[in-house]
């Protein structure tokens, strides 16, 4: 479904519906907002959202609605910043793997949260501007987490 203009409106009512999808690809959607989620998507576990139009507001929607997500791919949403990724990693308790390659406006601090805070995340990509020491790096791979 990458690259549709009018997507939220189709991809709503599938999700509705009950039907069982598990994966959801969005990536390049620019104009795709999921905004208006306002119900529950409990057997969705992997979101690709890479090159969309995804912000802050769209992550909080997001982690309202898909609490099962394990997969969440951010790669180069660039309205993205740490308080969304923040609600989802507070949300999405299940969240195992995270892609923040390429989100500009999301900071260096948020990936060492994450690691502390959320013993279920096993990949982080990291946003650039980030690099982590090796020190940061022990840890991360101490709490079983692959930082790349």
């Amino acid at each position: 479904m990458s690259s549709c203009y009018y997507i939220f409106n189709c991809v709503g009512k599938v999700l509705r519906t009950g039907f069982n999808i598990r994966h959801l690809s969005l990536a390049s959607s620019s104009r795709a907002k999921l905004l208006e989620m306002n119900f529950a998507v409990p057997k969705l576990e992997v979101l690709n959202l890479s090159g969309s139009a995804t912000d802050d507001d769209a992550l909080y929607a997001i982690s309202m609605s898909c609490c099962g997500l394990l997969q969440l791919n951010l790669e180069n949403c660039y309205d993205v910043t740490e308080k969304g990724v923040r609600q989802v990693v507070e949300k999405c308790t299940k969240l195992r793997e995270i892609n923040l390659g390429g989100c500009q406006n999301v900071a260096g601090n948020v990936v060492s949260e994450m690691v502390l805070s959320m013993p279920s995340l096993r990949k982080i990509t990291i946003p650039p501007f980030y690099h982590p020491s090796d020190h940061e790096r022990e840890l991360f791979l101490h709490h079983r987490c692959l930082v790349c």
